[in-house]
């Protein structure tokens, strides 16, 4: 039953990075989240106002009829309220692999922790 909860969030992560929906983003990003890579050598972190700001001013994939590439790798539940998720997904030209940490907050799976990496660019 948890597994499939989690993967109802995931849908609605995917969501958010198609449809760049600002509602659908604070159902699914926990107001304390951070987003955290690696960019040339050194740690970027994006907290979770910056990263809202971010996906408001995005051009969202689906206005452009971009072809989705939305796929989970994996999903390890480390309790009933701990969850572990990778993820593909594509937006425009890039793909990226996400690592997810999500917590359960009052029955609901919000995403605490994003790490991430441009995995591939498809060519247009």
């Amino acid at each position: 039953m948890e597994i499939t909860d989690v993967s109802h969030a995931l849908q609605i992560y995917f969501d958010v990075m198609y449809e760049c929906d600002l509602e659908k983003f604070d159902l699914i990003f926990h107001p304390t989240s951070s987003l955290f890579t690696m960019r040339s050598g050194e740690l970027n972190v994006r907290p979770f106002a910056q990263y809202r700001s971010e996906i408001a001013a995005r051009t969202p994939p689906k206005s452009v009829s971009q072809p989705r590439i939305d796929a989970v790798l994996q999903i390890a539940m480390l309790s009933s309220e701990i969850a572990f998720a990778q993820v593909r997904v594509r937006i425009f030209e890039k793909v990226f692999i996400d690592n997810l940490n999500l917590l359960k907050f009052d029955g609901r799976w919000m995403i605490v922790a994003k790490i991430f990496h441009h995995a591939e660019t498809i060519e247009a």
